[in-house]
């Protein structure tokens, strides 16, 4: 019953936010101060264009785990493949 309840509420987050992985955890000491270590971030979809200072989630082909960054500089070309979540 639990585990059902909790595939219900994932599946859900998923169709609120959605991106197949709503829920992300910060793996290092990069983003800190602003996040420490372990800290739980939820995340959402957007399609305004990203600046810098806001904070990223991306997935690299080679890396099972999404990677969080934060924006310093945006470049003048993103290649139309990659896929970008925003906290």
């Amino acid at each position: 019953m639990i585990l059902a309840s909790a595939l219900i509420i994932w599946k859900g987050l998923m169709v609120v936010t959605g991106t197949e992985s709503p829920v992300v955890v910060v793996l290092s000491e990069s983003m800190e101060p602003g996040f420490q270590r372990g800290d739980i971030l939820f995340l959402h979809m957007n399609k305004d264009p990203i600046r810098a200072g806001e904070i990223v989630v991306f997935n690299v082909d080679e890396r099972p785990i999404p990677i969080v960054h934060r924006v310093i500089k945006v470049p003048s070309f993103v290649a139309p493949n990659q896929s970008l979540r925003r906290l």
